[in-house]
Order: C-alpha cells, then structure tokens, then sequence
C-alpha cells in the first residue's frame, strides 16, 4: 500500500521561515519618527504579499495528499474552492513564520472564513525592537492584510478581510473573509 504525506512539507516551512523571519524583518524597518511609519506599512504590505506568493509557488510544488483528494473533489464538484484553497495558503504562510503548530479557524463555511492569531511573532518582533507602543500601532496588520488580499487575488476571489480583534486591543487577531 502506497504511503502518503498527509502533512505540509515541514522543508518547504522551513524555507520560507529562514526567507521571512519576522524577527530579521523587523530590524530592518525604522519606526522611530512618525513619516516612517508610513515607509514601515508599505514595507509590510510587500513583506506580507511577497510571503504569499511564495507560499503559493512552494505550495503548489509541494503537494500534500490532502490537498491532492481536495483539488480532485473541487474539480470534480465545482465546489469548495472557498475557503479551503485560501485556507491551505494562510496555513503554509502563518505556520512557517508564527509560534503556531495549527492556524486557530473560528468560521469556516462557503460564505465566511475567520482565524485567529493568539501569538504573533511580527507583532512581537516590533514590541521587542521598537517598544509596546510601536506595536500597538499596528502596523503588522498590513503585513496580514497584504498576505491575504494576495492569496485571495491570486485564486480569484474579490473579496477583502477584516479584522475583528487585534493583538493591541484584545491580545489576539482575528480575520474574517466574506463573501
């Protein structure tokens, strides 16, 4: 009997984790005046859109069985493309750069997809390097939204998350896409 790889490719994780340490991208930013802070939202909105589309070129080379019998049954039914194929990207992104072992899923249905970060290394990265204040900010949210949006780009859905708690505000984050 054949055997299968039910799991993601811990090397590909692992390569997009020495490719995107959050900790490394966090000490090239400068988030000591306020225009800056503008100069840093951008710099995580391609930090976050650039991690997506590598995750999505891995991916797609590296195909877990899982997502093999999930392509088939998409195919097959026209169905399930939302929110199963965005969710497998979130995961192989999130996984390899958060302290995370599974992406928190809250919703997951045809019309609405939410998760929850309980950790977050990037929002860490910019509190140890810059201060909680920095942090608070939120600037890391464009990392997320940007990592989002070009996933759901990238699969051909026009639609936009939202964040419904944030690490600042409540100790977490959570998205939610809706279609």
């Amino acid at each position: 009997m054949e055997k299968y790889n039910l799991d993601l490719d811990e090397g590909m994780m692992k390569e997009l984790l020495e490719e995107f340490a959050p900790v490394n991208f966090v000490k090239s930013l400068k988030l000591s005046k306020l225009h800056s802070i503008e100069d840093a939202r951008a710099s995580l909105e391609e930090y976050g859109r650039e991690l997506a589309r590598k995750s999505i070129e891995k991916g797609e080379k590296r195909i877990d069985r899982v997502y093999h019998v999930m392509k088939k049954a998409i195919e097959k039914t026209g169905e399930m493309k939302f929110p199963f194929i965005p969710q497998r990207y979130l995961e192989i992104a999130y996984l390899s750069i958060q302290p995370i072992r599974r992406l928190r899923i809250v919703t997951n249905s045809p019309r609405i997809f939410s998760f929850r970060l309980n950790e977050c290394s990037l929002y860490k990265a910019i509190e140890e390097e810059y201060g909680k204040e920095a942090a608070d900010k939120m600037v890391c949210k464009s990392a997320c939204f940007a990592l989002i949006e070009e996933i759901l780009s990238h699969f051909d859905f026009d639609i936009k998350p939202s964040l419904e708690a944030s690490m600042a505000d409540d100790g977490k984050c959570q998205f939610k896409i809706e279609r």
